[in-house]
């Protein structure tokens, strides 16, 4: 069972959760076997090259740490709303869903984002998100990344965002996958 999965797919939340735990414990095994070992190896003394190397077993493990901690109070969306909300789309509309954004202020869920020609559109997972906040970040950095030509609109209300979703046909286009690009980098 491979635990990678791209960022923004359906099911991206609780499989990155169990991929961050297991590598943490795999890696904290790692750790230990290779303190052991150098105990082992130098009759009980603990200044050895492989308390070293076992120490600096704890930079990756907090970092996974830390990422595990970001998701945890968030969860996916449910197969049946995921499915619902693909099947509302047009044909070159590009889904986006389980999504945990990072700011230098605060981390952001949302449910869903389409990404149309011309308009990006989500739904906030939690309620009590700050939804001008995070319109504003998407748009920023849309703009500092030079990926223009895009409205960013998100929604609090899951029908609401349903209403506004594209009733509309249209080419897919480069600045389409750019954008889509761009916002993939800032899932956690």
């Amino acid at each position: 069972m491979s635990f990678e999965i791209e960022r923004g797919s359906f099911g991206y939340i609780k499989r990155k959760k169990i991929r961050q735990i297991v590598m943490m414990l795999i890696l904290i095994a790692v750790a230990v076997v290779i303190f052991v070992t150098g105990l082992l190896l130098n009759k009980y003394d603990r200044a050895n090259v492989c308390t070293v190397l076992s120490i600096l077993f704890v930079l990756p493990i907090v970092k996974m740490l830390v990422i595990y901690i970001v998701l945890f109070p968030y969860k996916g969306v449910s197969e049946e709303l995921y499915l619902k909300t693909k099947n509302m789309i047009c044909k070159n509309a590009v889904l986006m869903t389980d999504m945990v954004i990072t700011s230098p202020d605060k981390s952001m869920h949302l449910d869903f984002i389409v990404i149309t020609d011309n308009q990006v559109i989500g739904v906030i997972g939690k309620k009590k998100q700050d939804t001008a906040y995070i319109e504003n970040y998407l748009k920023n950095g849309l703009k500092e990344n030079k990926v223009e030509g895009f409205t960013v609109k998100i929604f609090d209300d899951y029908n609401r965002f349903e209403k506004c979703l594209c009733d509309r046909e249209f080419e897919k286009n480069d600045r389409q996958d750019e954008c889509f690009r761009y916002i993939r980098t800032l899932v956690v």
